[in-house]
């Protein structure tokens, strides 16, 4: 069953950043809501609005205005607080986060306390091979827009078929939203971005 974690990320630097949300776009199951620099005014309050499932946090990119945030997130919500530092920086750390990302860490190292964290110890090929090769097309025909008689007109298929399939592909990923099915596939590679750009209605 599908279980898609929200993270946001706080990091002053951009290239960590960046590279952090690469890593993210890697492996289903996860969705990056939002990134921050940790100066935004406000910022504890906007995190509990978002209510992520993940918070990948560098504490010393917090602004003073935001030094309390990560007890504060803590103690009003269950988001797992993952702290992005440097080695060297342990000990300097105030609270007592659920995992620790290292700068120093290689990217394999990175994807598996990741990939423990949100409980996915799984290939990224194995999650949709529960789908048939049938349901994988139609779940990216229903991913970029098309109705269930669009579908059946295209792979030539009853309206009835199609739903069949529909229930089948809910059911196996335990997804029931297009939203849902979407984030699903794009993580999983079965549709590319450009691909929802291009068919947006």
């Amino acid at each position: 069953m599908a279980d898609i974690k929200s993270m946001i990320i706080i990091e002053k630097h951009y290239l960590l950043q960046a590279g952090t949300e690469a890593l993210i776009q890697e492996i289903p199951g996860i969705m990056h809501v939002k990134s921050y620099s940790g100066d935004e005014p406000h910022l504890t309050a906007i995190i509990l609005k978002h209510k992520p499932d993940l918070l990948i946090i560098n504490p010393f990119s917090l602004s003073p205005e935001n030094a309390a945030l990560p007890r504060k997130i803590h103690s009003k919500q269950n988001t797992n607080l993952i702290a992005l530092i440097r080695k060297e920086e342990r000990n300097q750390l105030s609270f007592d986060y659920s995992e620790i990302f290292y700068y120093e860490d290689s990217k394999y190292v990175l994807e598996k306390k990741l990939r423990n964290k949100i409980g996915s110890q799984k290939n990224e090929e194995t999650n949709h091979k529960e789908l048939s090769q049938r349901e994988l097309t139609i779940l990216k025909q229903i991913v970029l827009g098309l109705t269930h008689q669009e579908i059946a007109d295209k792979l030539f298929l009853s309206v009835h078929t199609v739903n069949t399939h529909r229930k089948h592909i809910n059911k196996k990923l335990g997804i029931k939203t297009v939203s849902g099915l979407s984030v699903y596939a794009i993580m999983n590679h079965i549709v590319k971005l450009e691909e929802l750009a291009n068919n947006a209605r």
